[in-house]
């Protein structure tokens, strides 16, 4: 049974949908997405497991977009705010992309109201800058590059989208996994409604500077986040750099990286990525989760998972 509804949080409307029962466990989805990237592939599989939670960032889906406050600060008021609304005292956090700074930056404000965390190909910047706009050459490079593989890309396009797209048009999908991916990326077409509700977002807030202002979260932050940590990454990703610093910095966690997949892992392999954060959640000692060894029968036709 799920249920679509909306909660007055921080002054804004903010849609969020809950699936399953049992130890709450919350999702956030990263940029240009909204929840349908969790609730469409990885949440059916999780809510045998758990009560699921997952909601619309400020500003994406069928959430509010104010003018500012586009933080991962400002998120992590939201998440917690929704957590008080839906009374969740404590809960299993995980974050897609931006959506992991979103969460890190939720923990490390928050340590008390969260059991663990993974982070999914998520990106730091105060661990891995994105490169300078006064480089063009680099730009201009990778521009081409995705114009040459039919994605239009306009000289106003903030840089931290550059990622997303050269994702979107990377290797084939093997057979059987293409079909995540268009569900999820579907609102890339130019004329449906959620592409053009991104396209306001980037030029009528301040999104594009808010996005990539560190507000707080860096080293010295991530350094006093205790939380047990799963750090599960694709082997294609450009957001290594993260894993390989948030390694570093972070005393209790454990790093999975997946071979032959980049930064839509989740939704290219979800039973393989639902099955990865319950054997880490299992092995939290104050879990409560029950071993569930039908995960062996429910992993996805991915050859390089195992």
């Amino acid at each position: 049974m799920t249920k679509m509804a909306k909660a007055l949080i921080n002054g804004l409307q903010i849609q969020y949908e809950t699936a399953g029962s049992g130890p709450d466990l919350i999702m956030v989805h990263g940029l240009a997405a909204n929840l349908a990237f969790w609730f469409l592939q990885v949440v059916p599989h999780l809510s045998k497991a758990f009560r699921v939670t997952v909601f619309d960032l400020r500003g994406h889906g069928g959430t509010d977009m104010p003018a500012s406050d586009y933080t991962t600060a400002h998120m992590a008021s939201d998440l917690i705010g929704l957590m008080d609304h839906l009374k969740i005292p404590r809960a299993h956090l995980v974050g897609h992309s931006f959506g992991g700074a979103v969460a890190l930056h939720s923990a490390a404000l928050h340590p008390e109201r969260f059991e663990t965390l993974t982070l999914a190909d998520c990106r730091v910047h105060a661990l891995q800058p994105i490169p300078s706009g006064k480089d063009g050459p680099f730009w201009r490079a990778r521009r081409k590059k995705l114009q040459d593989r039919g994605i239009p890309v306009a000289d106003d396009t903030p840089k931290v989208v550059y990622t997303m797209l050269e994702e979107l048009v990377g290797p084939v999908p093997r057979p059987g996994t293409d079909q995540g991916l268009a569900i999820a990326f579907g609102s890339w077409n130019p004329n449906s409604r959620t592409a053009r509700k991104w396209l306001r977002l980037r030029t009528t807030t301040t999104f594009q500077k808010d996005v990539l202002s560190i507000s707080g979260l860096d080293r010295a932050l991530i350094q006093k986040v205790e939380t047990p940590t799963l750090l599960i990454f694709g082997e294609n990703s450009r957001c290594l750099k993260t894993c390989l610093r948030l390694e570093k910095l972070l005393p209790r966690h454990e790093t999975v990286i997946l071979p032959g997949v980049g930064h839509f892992f989740p939704v290219e392999v979800p039973g393989r990525f639902a099955q990865l954060l319950i054997e880490f959640i299992e092995k939290d000692p104050r879990s409560t989760l029950q071993p569930m060894e039908a995960w062996a029968g429910d992993r996805d036709a991915n050859p390089n998972a195992h």
